[in-house]
C-alpha cells in the first residue's frame, strides 16, 4: 500500500466548495471521479481544508492510499488527463504511510484580496471584493496586529460549525498595498467557519473608519459579534499554502 499526496489548484467560482454533498460539483468529487477513471476502483481522499463554495486554492493539499505502482509523475498526467480544466493537480509525491493532509498540518495560509477604487473592474471580479471607497492601510495594519496569537475567534464564527474549540493561534497577519489592491494574508493553525472572511471584513470596517481598535479589542475580550464587520463573499478568498 502507498500513500500519495496531491498539491491541487482549482479556480472555486464554478465549486460547491470542496466536500462531496448531494449532487452539486465539488473539489472532491472531481478528484474522486477522476481517480476512479485513473485506477479503476474507487479511492477515498483526505484533504487539508474543507474550502467553502467559491473559495479558490492555489495549494490545497490531498492524500489517498492505493495499491498501485503507477509512478507519481504518471498519476499527476494521468489525472490531469481526466479533470476539467478549471482544476488541476501541480503536484503528485509518495509519502510515509503516517501523512495525513488534514491531522498532519501545522499551519495553513489564507490570502484575502479586497480592491479600493471608485471605478468597477470587470476582470477582478471573480477574484476580489471590491470597496468603491478608500480605506485606511495603516489602521488596519495596526488592527491585524491586534489580532495575531491565541484568543478565542467565537465571534468570527458563522453558524453551522461543529467545531470543539474556537481557540485559535494566527502567526501572521498581514496587510499589504499593490496599487489598488490590498491584500490580507492569515497564516494560522486553524480556521473557524468563514472566520478569515469575518476578519478581513471587521478589518475593511476599522479602514473604513466604522470600527475604533478599541471597540475591535472588546470584540475579542467580549466575543460580541454585533460589532463585527460583514462575512465577505468567498470569491475574494484564495487558500495559499499548507504547512507540514
Amino acid at each position: 500500500m502507498r500513500n500519495i499526496k496531491l498539491t491541487l489548484e482549482y479556480d472555486g467560482t464554478n465549486f460547491y466548495g470542496f466536500q462531496i454533498q448531494g449532487r452539486v460539483r465539488t473539489v472532491q468529487r472531481e478528484l474522486e471521479s477522476a481517480l476512479k477513471k485513473l485506477f479503476q476502483t474507487r479511492v477515498k481522499v483526505a484533504y487539508a481544508s474543507r474550502t467553502d463554495s467559491g473559495v479558490h486554492a492555489e495549494a490545497q493539499v490531498a492524500n489517498f492510499l492505493i495499491d498501485s505502482k503507477i509512478p507519481p509523475v504518471k498519476i499527476l498526467l494521468g489525472l490531469n488527463h481526466y479533470l476539467p480544466e478549471d482544476f488541476s493537480v501541480t503536484q503528485a509525491e509518495e509519502v510515509t504511510l503516517n501523512f495525513h493532509a488534514q491531522f498532519s498540518a501545522r499551519w495553513k495560509t489564507y490570502e484575502y484580496r479586497v480592491l479600493s477604487d471608485w471605478a468597477r473592474h470587470p476582470t477582478h471580479r471573480f477574484r476580489s471584493f471590491q470597496v468603491f471607497k478608500p480605506l485606511n492601510l495603516r489602521a488596519m495594519q495596526d488592527a491585524a496586529r491586534l489580532l495575531k496569537g491565541t484568543h478565542d475567534f467565537r465571534a468570527f464564527q458563522a453558524s453551522g460549525s461543529e467545531r470543539k474549540t474556537t481557540v485559535r493561534t494566527i502567526r501572521r497577519f498581514k496587510v499589504s498595498k499593490n496599487g489598488k489592491m490590498i491584500v490580507f494574508a492569515v497564516e494560522a493553525n486553524g480556521f473557524l467557519y468563514k472566520m478569515v472572511r469575518s476578519l478581513v471584513g471587521t478589518l475593511v470596517k476599522v479602514g473604513e473608519g466604522r470600527l475604533s481598535l478599541s471597540e475591535l479589542a472588546l470584540i475579542l475580550r467580549k466575543q460580541n459579534r454585533a460589532l463585527i464587520g460583514e462575512t465577505l463573499p468567498a470569491h475574494g478568498l484564495t487558500l495559499k499554502k499548507v504547512t507540514y
